[in-house]
C-alpha cells in the first residue's frame, strides 16, 4: 500500500467532514508546514503522527488507506508523486526491490505494486535467507543516526526470529521500519532518533505484525 494511499486518505477524511488540513494539524498537534512537505515528497508519516492523525478523524490507518484505494480506482484522486526509481544492477545473488514492502501478516511480501521496481545484489553471507528476501526504501528520519532516508534494506520475511533489532512492521494498517525490543509484558517499538518516543505493545497484540527482520543496509 502507497504511502501516497494516506494521505489520500486524510484529504478524502477531511472533505467528508468539510473541514481543512489547518484544521486536522491544530487538533492533533502537528505541524501544517511538516504535514504539507511530506505530502509533496510523498514522505510517509511517523507512526505517532499517523496514529493522531487517524484518532483525530476517527477513523482507522487501514480505513483511511482503504477509502482512497477506492477512490483512485474511479480516477477521482490525485496520488502523491513517487519518488524517482533508483538504477539497479544483476549480480549472481539478487533480490527484488519495492518502493515499500508492507504484510497482512509475516510470511509474505505485499508491496505498493505487484510489478518489482528492480533488482539488487545481495551480500553473500545473505544467500542463506535466499527466497526469502526483498529490498526496499527508508522513508522519513525516524530511525536516524541508523538509517536515513533513502537508504535501501534488505529484510527477510521469516518473522521475528527472537533476538532484538530493527524491523519490518505492519502496526495499525501501515508498514514501518522500527526497532523492536522484547519486554516481560511485549514489545517496545522504539525509532532510533531520540527526538520520537517509542510506543509499547502487549504480547498479545493484534495491531502489531512483525513481517521479518532488517538484514543489510546500503547508505549509497
Amino acid at each position: 500500500m502507497e504511502t501516497s494511499y494516506f494521505w489520500n486518505g486524510v484529504n478524502i477524511a477531511l472533505s467528508e467532514k468539510e473541514l481543512t488540513p489547518s484544521w486536522l494539524c491544530k487538533e492533533a498537534g502537528l505541524s501544517l508546514r511538516t504535514m504539507k512537505n511530506r505530502i509533496k515528497k510523498g514522505i510517509q508519516p511517523r507512526l505517532d503522527e499517523a496514529v493522531r492523525i487517524s484518532e483525530t478523524l476517527g477513523k482507522s490507518l487501514d480505513s483511511l488507506c482503504k477509502s482512497s484505494e477506492r477512490q483512485g480506482e474511479s480516477g477521482r484522486t490525485r496520488e502523491v508523486p513517487r519518488t524517482k526509481s533508483k538504477e539497479y544492477y544483476d549480480g549472481d545473488f539478487k533480490v527484488p526491490v519495492y518502493e515499500q514492502l508492507f504484510s497482512a501478516g509475516h510470511g509474505q511480501f505485499l508491496a505498493d505494486e505487484e510489478e518489482v521496481a528492480g533488482y539488487i545484489a545481495a551480500p553473500e553471507n545473505l544467500k542463506y535467507y535466499e527466497g526469502h528476501l526483498a529490498a526496499t526504501y527508508v522513508r522519513g528520519d525516524s530511525m536516524e543516526p541508523t538509517l536515513f532516508n533513502g537508504d535501501t534494506i534488505i529484510c527477510d520475511n521469516l518473522g521475528y526470529d527472537g533476538k532484538d533489532g530493527i524491523y519490518i512492521i505492519h502496526y495499525k494498517g501501515m508498514g514501518f521500519v522500527k526497532r523492536l525490543k522484547r519486554t516481560r509484558d511485549g514489545i517496545s517499538i522504539i525509532s532510533d532518533n531520540p527526538i520520537y518516543e517509542p510506543m509499547f505493545e502487549p504480547g498479545d497484540s493484534e495491531d502489531l505484525r512483525i513481517i521479518g527482520k532488517v538484514r543489510f543496509v546500503s547508505h549509497e
